[in-house]
């Protein structure tokens, strides 16, 4: 099973489990308690308890067992860890170790490391977490999982980017950034969370925030609730940074929310710290102060914690803002001492500077001295520059409160504004660093004490400059954050704890979404009804969107005729019934839509007592809300749509936008319709009109085939009615010889000879005519064989081929038997044969054609109709299937025979049609066909 699954797959697992009661769903089981560890601890752990009751009773073998009763441990674990219960979450994981290893499960002893590297955490014990995580990475190899292998090494480089400038740090970037296309949710919460807290560390608020909230979205989605929780603090963190108060304290309530439903201590104690930096922020301190002490009381099981550390600190910050510099230097103290910030430097710093501060309130100079200086001598160690300067601004400030201590021996020389200068020298060396004006001012403060007006003057202008410049950052990055806001709306209006802090700000925020999301709908609307092009469909898609956006009791929409005098109700529905058809003039003073069409506007009627009853049609509801607008196209009206409703002043400003926009998106697909249908008209009166042609043609060339043997016939039957004439009127004169009665009974019995063969012949023909043309205008599916087919088509245009001086051969096996339809395969081949005479073969004659076929596979046939003629040039070549292209108009081409041919090979015998040719090498029309066509539908 997966270390994190999908919302998706839980819920898929859930269906498939309520069906099942044998003993494989016990394994079903498991894996959904294992998923729901987060999501529902409760019923997490009553599965749990439901496994562990059948277990024993269980016909599986030890080893199945042992991994059940093992992957139970780890969930109760999980569960103990939440409520920061170490010691039996340790108890239980060491259960669960012992049992995986045993039956040597990788991929349980990998989840068992994971879950241990997230107690350490949280107990304080930075160095075992590491080690659990590396372990995690081993284990995950040896089970070739690359996604638990990549979480673990995501967490553990997320871990150590918080230390600051980790030699490995861009690499790791690289690494996450090419994972950041995975589809595994549980995954790409790390992944992003990395890159999240990466950019962080370096004041990239809007990648950091950005990212983030990508982290939030995929922790949400894959059941790892509290990590979601953790990350939405860190968003409102971030926010703050861009100095986007609102937006921070939307994501600290949300953060907050989700914590208190959950009742986790330690996902709750960091949201409330988050928070509250968010209110410090604001200089709501005394707010913010209340969150804190509630996060440290909330954290007192973890102390040793990293989250404790954090909220510590805010705390320190907090009291020192409010000038309580004895409880400032208590809780720096504190956190200089901490176990996790004796490992982290950045801490360090922190704590040392912030005891100067207060020290210096304190007035105990020396102390505070020594504090800054030490906290400077860290930050230099370590290069940090933002600690650097302000350690020397401390010391800065040290100096100009105590300005004896520049007498001292150890510090000669050394003044307030030395300090400075040199922090404004550490700056200068820092890319992209902007230097305070604040800073600038001071030193400007400190020349003028000096009496050095000129360099005060120019570091004033420097103030002045930095200001300047520090606006402009102020303006980029309220831009930022308002281009942030934008990029995640959707997510914080999908989130159902959200909540605004000013109802103004709030509803305002909600009637922008709404726009939003109104006109995301209509565009997608929009996209459905012009794709429309059969007016029925039309309808019935405006009909369904109208009533699912407003308020609709009646809807209806007129067309006007050809001549723009008559509005005819096309369709009409009020209150779920179809209205009847009903016509009434342009010009008629009574109705709405008469009116609508004669001033080209839109008409709104909100109240009931202004409403002419007899405006509305017959044998229907009485509206109190009227709305009617034109249906416009390239500025012709082509009728009128309405909605009405049974409510008072149902259409404001809101609903007339989403309504206009309908009726623009619904005049262009009526129109499209309309003029669709007018050229179907026109498509199908040419098509009937080939055929038509086509059956002419092949009428007169039977007409001729049959004269000669019928001709033939009537000559020799009239010679023997001649000849028997004179045989009986030698009878009846008795002068018959015997040698002519002998010649006349030879030529009897030859011209019957003759007759019979004529007339076969012409039967034959008149039979083959007779089947062809009557499979052209049924176009009715049947049995045929498929060479007799082919046979009867060519005796049918034989005369036409004869007469060319070209030749047509089939070769087609004898047992090929089809079920299609004849009528229209002939067409295809008839246009075919009809297409090389006009074009292959109109400069010459000896010609040859060929009609071939084979079986493809079990159910298909290729049929090859192929040519020596003139080929086909490259540039026509990818046209010859378009309706009217033809390169001999005038000279009997009409552009339609093979547009036809491949409509009717694709869509009534559901066949493939390809072509090969080249200029002077003939050419080859290839079909696929089914040897069983499927039924038409119309």
């Amino acid at each position: 099973m997966e270390l994190f699954a999908s919302n998706e797959t839980v819920s898929t697992l859930e269906h498939a489990l309520s069906d099942r009661t044998d003993v494989a769903s016990i394994a079903m089981q498991l894996e959904l308690a294992w998923y729901l560890r987060q999501r529902d601890s409760q019923r997490a752990l009553h599965l749990c308890d439901s496994i562990v009751q059948v277990l024993p009773s269980l016909h599986i073998d030890v080893k199945e067992k042992n991994q059940t009763q093992a992957r139970v441990f780890l969930i109760r674990a999980e569960n103990s860890w939440l409520k920061t219960d170490f010691h039996h979450a340790r108890q239980e994981l060491k259960s669960a170790l012992l049992l995986f290893s045993a039956i040597a499960d990788h991929q349980g002893q990998a989840d068992g490391h994971w879950l241990a590297a997230q107690i350490e955490t949280d107990a304080g014990e930075i160095q075992l977490q590491q080690q659990e995580l590396a372990m995690c990475m081993t284990e995950a190899e040896l089970a070739q999982d690359q996604i638990r292998y990549e979480i673990a090494n995501a967490c553990m480089a997320r871990h150590k980017v918080l230390r600051m400038r980790d030699p490995d740090e861009e690499q790791w970037v690289r690494h996450f950034e090419s994972l950041s296309t995975q589809h595994n949710q549980g995954l790409l919460t790390w992944v992003f969370d990395f890159l999240g807290v990466q950019a962080g560390q370096y004041s990239d608020f809007a990648t950091a925030t950005t990212q983030l909230i990508r982290a939030t979205e995929a922790a949400l989605n894959s059941g790892q609730i509290t990590r979601a929780i953790v990350i939405s603090a860190n968003i409102c963190y971030s926010l703050a940074g861009l100095r986007d108060t609102e937006g921070s304290l939307k994501w600290g309530q949300h953060a907050l929310q989700l914590a208190r439903q959950k009742d986790w201590p330690i996902s709750l104690g960091i949201s409330l710290t988050q928070t509250a930096d968010a209110f410090r922020k604001i200089d709501q301190l005394d707010s913010a102060k209340e969150l804190l002490n509630e996060a440290l009381q909330t954290l007192r099981k973890v102390t040793e914690s990293r989250s404790y550390v954090i909220a510590l600190r805010a705390l320190a910050d907090i009291a020192l803002a409010q000038s309580e510099y004895d409880n400032a230097y208590h809780y720096f103290k504190q956190l200089q001492e901490h176990p996790v910030a004796r490992f982290q430097q950045d801490f360090q710093c922190i704590a040392l500077r912030g005891q100067s501060q207060a020290l210096l309130h304190l007035n105990q100079s020396s102390a505070a001295l020594e504090s800054a200086q030490t906290a400077l001598v860290i930050a230099n160690l370590n290069n940090y520059p933002d600690y650097q300067i302000a350690s020397l601004w401390a010391i800065a400030d040290i100096f100009s409160t105590y300005p004896e201590l520049c007498k001292s021996a150890s510090h000669e020389g050394k003044s307030s504004l030395h300090f400075l200068l040199q922090a404004v020298e550490i700056g200068e060396k820092i890319q992209d660093y902007a230097i305070s004006d604040k800073l600038y001012a001071r030193i400007a403060d400190e020349y003028a004490k000096l009496e050095d007006f000129s360099n005060a003057y120019a570091y004033s202008l420097l103030a002045f400059s930095s200001r300047e410049k520090s606006l402009n950052i102020d303006i980029k990055i309220s831009a930022t954050a308002l281009q942030l806001r934008l990029q995640t709306e959707k997510a914080v209006s999908e989130n159902e704890h959200h909540k605004a802090i000013v109802e103004e700000q709030q509803r305002r925020a909600t009637i922008l979404e709404q726009a939003n999301e109104t006109l995301s709908v209509l565009g997608t609307i929009g996209q459905e009804i012009t794709t429309q092009l059969q007016l029925d469909n039309i309808y019935q898609v405006i009909s369904h969107h109208v009533n699912a956006l407003l308020d609709v009791t009646h809807f209806s929409i007129f067309l006007l005729d050809s001549t723009g005098s008559i509005l005819t109700l096309t369709y009409g529905m009020e209150a779920g019934k179809r209205l009847p058809q009903h016509q009434f003039s342009v010009d008629d003073q009574i109705y709405y839509s008469s009116r609508c069409i004669r001033e080209r506007r839109e008409i709104l009627v909100d109240n009931f007592e202004t409403i002419n009853a007899a405006a509305q049609l017959p044998d229907t509801l009485k509206m109190e809300s009227l709305l009617f607008s034109p249906l416009i196209v390239a500025n012709r009206i082509i009728g009128v749509m309405t909605m009405q409703s049974r409510r008072k002043r149902a259409y404001g400003e809101r609903e007339q936008l989403i309504f206009r926009t309908l009726c623009s998106y619904s005049a262009i697909a009526l129109d499209n319709a309309h003029a669709y249908s007018q050229l179907m008209d026109a498509r199908n009166q040419l098509v009937d009109q080939e055929k038509m042609a086509a059956l002419g043609s092949l009428v007169a060339g039977v007409a001729h085939e049959m004269n000669t043997p019928i001709g033939n016939s009537l000559l020799i039957a009239s010679t023997i009615s001649e000849r028997t004439k004179t045989l009986s009127n030698q009878i009846d004169n008795q002068s018959l010889k015997r040698t002519e009665l002998l010649d006349y009974l030879n030529n009897v019995k030859e011209g019957s000879k003759l007759i019979l063969n004529g007339l076969t012949t012409a039967a034959t023909m008149l039979s083959s005519f007779k089947q062809v043309a009557v499979d052209r205008n049924t176009e009715h599916k049947r049995q045929f064989n498929l060479l007799t087919t082919c046979q009867d088509i060519a005796a049918s245009i034989r005369n036409r081929i004869t007469n060319s001086g070209n030749e047509l051969q089939l070769i087609i096996p004898d047992d090929i038997e089809m079920c299609s339809y004849p009528g229209p395969l002939g067409q295809v081949l008839t246009n075919m044969i009809e297409n090389a005479l006009l074009h292959a073969f109109a400069d010459h004659s000896q010609g040859h054609m060929i009609i071939a076929a084979e079986r493809y596979g079990n159910d298909q046939i290729r049929l090859q109709f192929s040519d020596d003629g003139n080929g086909i040039s490259e540039k026509n070549i990818g046209h010859i299937f378009e309706p009217f292209f033809s390169t001999r108009f005038g000279q009997g081409g009409s552009g339609l025979g093979l547009s036809i041919s491949y409509n009717i090979i694709t869509s009534i015998l559901h066949g493939q049609l390809n072509v090969k040719s080249k200029e002077g090498e003939g050419t080859c029309f290839t079909m696929l066909l089914p040897i069983e066509a499927p039924d038409m539908k119309n």
